[in-house]
């Protein structure tokens, strides 16, 4: 297992607060998404589920910014329809719906099929449509070391994390002891590819997972295998509540 080596491009920006974290992380998000598209034209963001980003994305969302111009995509679901509370494309949408209409593109992973290896295949192929490699990418991370949806305790785990597998999008299935929802989830070769990694997180104990991932002491944490790999610029954005 790669022992990580911390990124050359790491900065940590520390906020008093959740609030105070949400409009830092959508001021960078903003300069992130309009170097970009005068960079390249266009704006691709990789957007992490779950609620530590929810408010900086629809901070983000209330700026006048070049919407037909950026695409968005999530980077991890859970295999549910939008219609259950649990799905994060519903959410993070209703997060960015002043905006929809404008965008030049929008991509969940959750796709109707007849069972969760179809939907990964269908999400795969539509997200070669919609284009890689992302410029920006938020991450969250759990206490557990987890990104995206890249759960050790889940049989497909090495797959999901082997640098050499060609999907971009994978099932992510639990044991019914796990007691937890299946998942798709970008691999760790796709989240490699983005050009811009941001962590987002809270709290003293998720402090401590992501220092251990850089610091090497954790190899086993999916966001230490990240780290040991990836070569761009991280920012990290923590706030102890």
């Amino acid at each position: 297992m790669d022992k990580p080596s911390t990124p050359v491009h790491v900065s940590w920006h520390e906020s008093p607060d959740a609030d105070a974290m949400a409009e830092s992380l959508s001021k960078h998000l903003r300069q992130q998404c309009l170097d970009a598209v005068a960079e390249r034209g266009m704006a691709r963001i990789g957007l992490a589920g779950g609620s530590t980003p929810m408010a900086a994305y629809a901070d983000f969302a209330a700026f006048d910014m070049p919407w037909p111009q950026v695409r968005l995509v999530l980077i991890d679901e859970r295999y549910v329809p939008l219609t259950d509370s649990q799905s994060n494309e519903a959410h993070i949408a209703a997060a960015f719906s002043g905006v929809s209409a404008h965008l030049g593109a929008w991509q969940g992973l959750y796709q109707a099929a007849q069972n969760i290896e179809q939907a990964a295949d269908a999400a795969d192929a539509a997200i070669a449509r919609f284009g890689l490699p992302l410029d920006v990418t938020v991450i969250g991370m759990g206490s557990d070391g987890h990104i995206a949806s890249l759960f050790v305790e889940s049989a497909d785990f090495e797959a999901a994390m082997d640098t050499a597998n060609p999907a971009t999008v994978l099932p992510i299935r639990f044991a019914p002891s796990e007691g937890k929802t299946d998942r798709l989830s970008f691999t760790l070769p796709a989240l490699l590819k983005t050009r811009h990694a941001v962590f987002c997180i809270t709290g003293a104990e998720k402090r401590a997972v992501l220092e251990r991932s850089l610091d090497g002491s954790a190899p086993h944490f999916a966001a230490a295998r990240f780290l040991a790999r990836y070569t761009g610029p991280v920012d990290i954005f923590w706030s102890p509540l």
